[in-house]
Order: structure tokens, then C-alpha cells, then sequence
């Protein structure tokens, strides 16, 4: 098979500049991004950065901020569990969290789970974002084996959607954002996250919480994104201004209203789709990687193929004669082995193959040539052996 290897910078170049023309960059969010959940079923758990899966129990697809969410009934049984995961111990000096909440009651039992990564057997966190029976948001870190905690002055109303994002660096005070209202913490703590192994991210209540004392978050929740840095004010902002989700990180031809899926993911300046074709000014690529409908114009096209004609040069190659090539053009109208016209206008040209082919006709010639001069130092040979002495 013939592997094609198209390094055209003038397609992608213009390629770039006609996404960017209908949306804007936001590749930047992918980075430190370590998990992300748009929630879209209940059935699959899909972590969009393709590393952390987990399972949902207890939980209904419902509309949500962008596209669907998923809804906590408040029961302990009602719940996602991210297995526990090395990336998700946020064991550093900064991260982010951010979730889409649309509570339908107050927190329960004090506080209600958002999301937590718990430790040893109790009910306490490494970290944990929660919802209390004031509408507030309780922010938990565990630095230097510390347990600290922060709750905001800001409100999540309920019957409403609000968009949380927590961040803590080490050395700044940490900040919850409630849509447009962010609350800073007056203290702030150098060190790094504690990390306890053994126990799983959840999503909606404790995954040892017992019945008697639940604590589980009562209705919807979208868009859950983790990132191993602390976020700025300014790229904040721009999430909640703009209502982005994990779609409008990756380059998409249209903003994410959570019914397409991400197609081009962006990264500095460089682009990538690794899944189906691609077609330029055709909606039928067929299975053709790349099928530009027009012309291309690059500096240079690189063809990797196999079957280099050097063949030609063995030993054991068999060299059609003069005549059988003749007598093949007479009959088919065209060379051995080379395509007829009527071919080329219903399958095309293939680049990599065609080089071959012509490839191996020139190397044919030229032994073909070497025969004939052969022949011509013989006859040359003979004439002068035939040639009378001159008195």
C-alpha cells in the first residue's frame, strides 16, 4: 500500500485562518487540562482528555448549561466514581476546578458534595468542592497535610445554573468564582497538596459517606474540568463570559452548543484531526485522508512509497523485448504496466505510483540502450575487421 505524506502549509494555513475567522482561539484552556467531563449521558462517562473514564449510578441525562447534563438525585446512591488515577491526586502547588451547578435544594447534612477525592476511610478530602444550606461554596485543600477550607460570600441560587471555578496556588490566597463574582480567601498557604492513595475522584456524593449522614448533591451538574495549574482572572472570566465548554477548546467550525463534537485540536499553532477524512471543497473524501475539489500549490510534496524499481537492474528481471513492446503499444495503445487514459480519468493519478512506474520505463530504457550500444561497437567492430588494408 502506498503511504501518502502531504506537507502542504499553504492548505493548512488557510485552513487555520478560515477557523479563526469564525471562532476564537481558546486552545490555551487545554493546557494543564487533566480531565474533563461534559456529561452528555449517563451511560458513558467520557473524560474528554481521553485518560480518566469513570461510571455513573443513580443519575439522569437532563438539558444542561451546554448540551446535556446529568442529575443527582441526593441519594448516596447517586453518584460518579473516577477511579483513582495518579493524574487526578493533584499533587503539585496549584490546580482548578470548575463545575456548572443547578442546585434544587440546599446542602445537606451542612454541605452537599460537588466533587472529592477523599483519603484514608472517613469522610474527609484531599480536596472537595461542596454546596452547603446557605448556597454557598465550600472550597477544601489539603496542604502540608493540612486541611483548609474556604467558603465563599457569593451565592449559587437554586433552580439556576451557576458556574463554580476554584483555584489554589501555593503562596496566593485561594479564589472561588461564582459566575461573575469572584471571593478571595484572606490567607494564603505555601506548600503542596497532600497526596493519599487508595481513593477515588466522585461526583456527587462521598464514596464512603453513609446512609445515615448523606451528604449527596440534590440536581443537575455539567461541564466538571480539572486542571493541574491555577487558572488566571482573565482566562476565568473569559470561561464564564463566554460559556465555554471542553468543545470550545479544541478548533471547531461552529461555538459549542453541546450537540457537535470537537473536530480540530489546536495546540500553539498547530492543528490536528485524527479521526476520519478531510475534504476541501467536496463533501465526499471517500477514503482518501486528504480530497481537495481545486488545485494545491505547494513548495514541496513528499510521497513515501515502497517497490522502488532498482528491480529492473537484477539479474533475474525480465526485460520485455523491442518487439513485445510493440506489439503490446499496437494492441492496447499504451505502454506495458502503464495506465490507459480512460483509466486515468476514472481513478485518477496516483502521485507515488505513477513515479515508479515511470521510474522503472526510463530504467527499462536505459538497458535497452546500453543493448543497443552493444550492438553498435559490435557492428562498428565488424566493419573496420571487414575493411580492406590500405597499400
Amino acid at each position: 500500500m502506498v503511504k501518502y505524506k502531504l506537507i502542504i502549509s499553504t492548505i493548512i494555513c488557510l485552513w487555520t485562518s478560515l477557523l479563526s475567522a469564525q471562532n476564537s482561539d481558546n486552545s490555551n484552556f487545554l493546557n494543564g487540562l487533566i480531565s474533563a467531563y461534559s456529561l452528555e449521558n449517563n451511560s458513558n462517562i467520557i473524560d474528554e482528555q481521553g485518560t480518566n473514564d469513570g461510571t455513573a449510578i443513580g443519575v439522569s441525562s437532563v438539558v444542561g448549561s451546554i448540551g446535556n447534563a446529568l442529575n443527582f438525585t441526593g441519594l448516596p446512591t447517586s453518584m460518579i466514581t473516577i477511579p483513582e488515577s495518579t493524574s487526578l491526586n493533584l499533587n503539585g502547588t496549584e490546580f482548578t476546578i470548575m463545575v456548572d451547578i443547578y442546585p434544587t435544594s440546599n446542602g445537606q447534612s451542612g454541605v452537599s458534595v460537588i466533587l472529592q477525592k477523599g483519603y484514608e476511610t472517613s469522610g474527609n478530602n484531599i480536596y472537595s468542592v461542596a454546596y452547603n444550606s446557605s448556597n454557598k461554596v465550600r472550597f477544601r485543600t489539603f496542604t502540608n497535610g493540612i486541611q483548609r477550607d474556604f467558603v465563599s460570600t457569593a451565592t449559587a441560587p437554586l433552580n439556576t445554573w451557576s458556574r463554580v471555578i476554584c483555584t489554589w496556588k501555593s503562596g496566593e490566597p485561594k479564589t472561588i468564582k461564582i459566575n461573575t463574582i469572584t471571593n478571595t480567601d484572606v490567607a494564603a498557604y505555601s506548600g503542596t497538596q497532600t497526596v493519599n492513595t487508595g481513593r477515588d475522584l466522585t461526583i456527587g456524593s462521598y464514596d464512603v459517606s453513609p446512609a445515615s449522614n448523606t451528604r449527596s448533591f440534590v440536581g443537575r451538574m455539567d461541564n466538571v474540568m480539572i486542571w493541574n495549574k491555577a487558572l488566571t482572572s482573565a482566562e476565568q472570566n473569559t470561561l464564564v463570559n463566554d460559556n465555554l465548554g471542553y468543545n470550545d477548546f479544541s478548533t471547531t467550525t461552529e461555538p459549542s452548543t453541546g450537540n457537535e463534537s470537537s473536530l480540530w485540536t489546536s495546540n500553539g499553532n498547530n492543528i490536528f484531526y485524527t479521526t476520519g477524512n478531510v475534504g476541501i471543497g467536496t463533501i465526499t473524501p471517500g477514503n482518501y485522508e486528504l480530497a481537495v475539489n481545486g488545485e494545491i500549490r505547494a513548495k514541496e510534496v513528499k510521497v513515501e512509497t515502497a517497490n522502488w524499481p532498482d528491480y529492473v537492474f537484477e539479474k533475474v528481471y525480465a526485460l520485455p523485448s523491442l518487439e513485445e513492446v510493440q506489439e503490446h503499444i499496437a494492441q492496447k495503445g499504451h505502454l506495458p504496466n502503464i495506465p490507459s487514459a480512460k483509466e486515468i480519468e476514472s481513478n485518477g493519478l496516483e502521485l507515488g505510483e505513477m513515479n515508479r512506474l515511470l521510474l522503472e520505463k526510463i530504467e527499462e530504457i536505459m538497458l535497452y540502450t546500453i543493448q543497443q550500444q552493444k550492438e553498435i561497437d559490435e557492428l562498428r567492430l565488424q566493419i573496420q575487421n571487414n575493411q580492406p588494408n590500405e597499400e
